[in-house]
């Protein structure tokens, strides 16, 4: 299942905006040429999925929606097979791999070389 993140999407729209000098959805809806309440909307209350009005400030800020997926991993058939391989089933064990993948992560591997 892949989501989105759209309150990270909001905030960083919000940080490119008052950069801009905008710090309002009356100034940020000027700016952009969009309505004001659905500037508002947008950008100031939750949003359950991606909006027509959060696209048109997207585009405007030259930022990439899809950037703010967040996909689950158990959704990749070969991760998911990996562990089923490598996995007892125990809760330690499950630490154990954690712990592993979390110090091949910090270790920056190259994905090319796998």
């Amino acid at each position: 299942m892949v989501s989105m993140n759209i309150e990270c999407l909001q905030n960083d729209l919000k940080k490119f905006f008052k950069k801009k000098g905008c710090s309002s959805s009356v100034s940020i809806a000027e700016l952009v040429g969009m309505q004001q309440t659905t500037v508002y909307r947008s950008l100031y209350q939750n949003r359950p999925k991606l909006t027509r009005g959060l696209i048109e400030l997207c585009d405007y800020a030259n930022f990439n929606a899809s950037d703010y997926l967040q996909k689950d991993p158990a959704s990749n058939k070969d991760l998911m097979q990996a562990l089923r391989v490598v996995w007892n089933g125990t809760d330690s064990h499950a630490k154990q791999l954690s712990k592993l993948l979390l110090t091949a992560h910090s270790c920056k591997l190259n994905g090319s070389r796998i």
